[in-house]
């Protein structure tokens, strides 16, 4: 709590404690959904056709939820 006053000043801005502690809440979030990824994705050219891997391909994303996204999507970094 110290650090993150330190960092960001909410209460010397006149910010109350529950918005506060909000605020550390919703940085948490941030910075947990945070991962690196590297392999390969299952690719179908159309349907019914049989899915094959892909590129091997690097990813640093953001996620939203971990538990509802475990891992990120390169149509979203577009």
């Amino acid at each position: 709590q110290q650090r993150f006053e330190a960092t960001f000043g909410l209460a010397g801005k006149g910010f109350p404690a529950p918005q506060r502690r909000f605020a550390q809440a919703a940085l948490s979030e941030v910075l947990g959904g945070i991962g690196y990824f590297h392999g390969r994705s299952l690719v179908q050219a159309a349907p019914g056709e049989r899915a094959v891997p892909g590129a091997e391909a690097a990813l640093f994303t953001a996620v939203p939820s971990r538990s509802f996204f475990p891992r990120g999507f390169l149509w979203d970094e577009g």
